[in-house]
């Protein structure tokens, strides 16, 4: 019966403090809420480990560079754009990624990098250049 209880007790604050570890909207401090402000509608709805990860970013911003900031507040405003289907893909990647060897994995940033530069650096047609 003693073992069962602290069972129980054991699980009650692993809840409690894991409920505690990621805060509230509202909890957020107010530079993390404008930072992570594309993401305000939904954040008491995001998985706890996406949470977490983007409270880490928004401890450490404040430390990054002009630039890297910049990048950090497009990456989270791109995100907050995507579907969840776009979102588990992104993750998928993610992954795929980090499981690949080192030089493979460079290999494939730079490639895609170099995609995606060309992509953005084409010129976008208007409608009266399309007719």
């Amino acid at each position: 019966m003693v073992s069962r209880f602290a069972l129980i007790i054991a699980l009650l604050l692993t809840a409690a403090f894991a409920s505690a570890a990621v805060p509230s909207w509202q909890a957020l401090p107010a530079d993390q809420r404008q930072l992570l402000m594309p993401l305000a509608a939904e954040w008491n709805t995001l998985p706890e480990q996406q949470r977490e990860h983007l409270v880490k970013v928004a401890k450490r911003y404040p430390t990054l560079q002009a630039e890297q900031q910049a990048r950090v507040r497009e990456r989270i405003s791109r995100w907050a754009s995507f579907t969840p289907a776009q979102r588990d893909q992104a993750h998928a990647n993610y992954l795929r990624l980090q499981a690949m060897p080192a030089e493979e994995r460079r290999r494939t940033v730079d490639r895609l990098r170099a995609e995606h530069q060309a992509e953005t650096a084409k010129p976008r047609r208007s409608k009266n250049d399309q007719q």
